[in-house]
């Protein structure tokens, strides 16, 4: 039952690729889990005869491979895929993987390319996934990629802040008065407020994202570690973009929460400069 709860809750999946054999895997909650592997006999460079076995073994794996990667990955959920391996089989594999999609019009794997991050490992055995992802430069890259949909809900609420101000929220008191008027579309929370050392904290914003999930709003979590959630901190890690506007009187005024923050004028003015940059 973990098992099959982590691959359900996986947001990174990884491809490790050599000659001959691709390695697929789940990654979720520290757990990597092994959900296809597919070898095929691939004869080296040599004779005609040889060459032209090689590229029918070569397509055959090929495909295989191409049909592993289309049944064991949600699209939708996984929001990076690694590619990696020694020498340049990924790269080969990835441009016909590309060709292919267009061909088959398979449309999920062709708006997957964004998520996808090539990078070296020294062979396609399982051990090599924790050298790539203990890499902080390919670490960095995979952040880049899992936190592309954040950044852009980020955009568009200071896009929003400064042409519609009426329409965005920021502050725990604040958010959570939207939301128990159904006004909270999206709601923008950094993932270090779920382990604060307060239990009644923790309980207030998991409170907050089930009540914005019950009225049909996106819950978008942010990695503190990270240049988006970091701005966001400094709306205090809490914000939303609304429905509709709600009457100045329904707003919430600063909680407790929030006591020990920076006054909202310098929080907000501190944000849009560090937006900007």
């Amino acid at each position: 039952e973990a098992t099959a709860g982590a691959e359900s809750r996986a947001d990174l999946a990884a491809v490790l690729m050599q000659h001959g054999l691709a390695l697929l895997c789940l990654v979720s909650g520290g757990m990597s889990l092994v959900r296809a592997r597919v070898e095929g006999h691939i004869p080296r460079k040599g004779s005609v005869a040889m060459i032209a076995s090689a590229e029918k073994a070569s397509s055959k794996w090929h495909e295989q491979v191409f049909q592993a990667v289309v049944r064991h990955i949600d699209f939708e959920k996984v929001r990076c895929i690694i590619l990696a391996g020694p020498g340049f089989v990924k790269d080969e594999w990835f441009q016909w993987m590309l060709g292919e999609a267009a061909k088959r019009q398979e449309r999920q794997l062709m708006l997957s390319r964004p998520k996808w991050v090539l990078c070296h490992a020294c062979s396609a055995f399982k051990h090599s996934l924790k050298e790539v992802l203990a890499d902080p430069a390919v670490a960095a890259r995979i952040a880049d990629t899992k936190a592309a949909t954040e950044v852009k809900i980020l955009a568009r609420f200071f896009g929003m802040m400064a042409s519609q101000p009426e329409r965005v929220e920021y502050g725990f008191h604040q958010v959570r008065a939207a939301c128990e008027q159904g006004a909270v579309d999206s709601l923008l929370l950094t993932d270090d407020l779920f382990r604060a050392q307060s239990v009644s904290r923790r309980g207030l914003y998991v409170g907050l994202v089930e009540s914005v999930r019950d009225t049909n709003g996106v819950v978008h979590i942010f990695s503190s570690l990270h240049v988006s959630g970091e701005q966001l901190s400094r709306l205090g890690g809490v914000a939303a973009i609304l429905r509709f506007p709600i009457p100045e009187s329904d707003r919430g005024g600063k909680s407790e929460l929030e006591s020990d923050t920076e006054s909202d004028d310098a929080i907000i003015a501190e944000a849009r400069e560090s937006h900007t940059r």
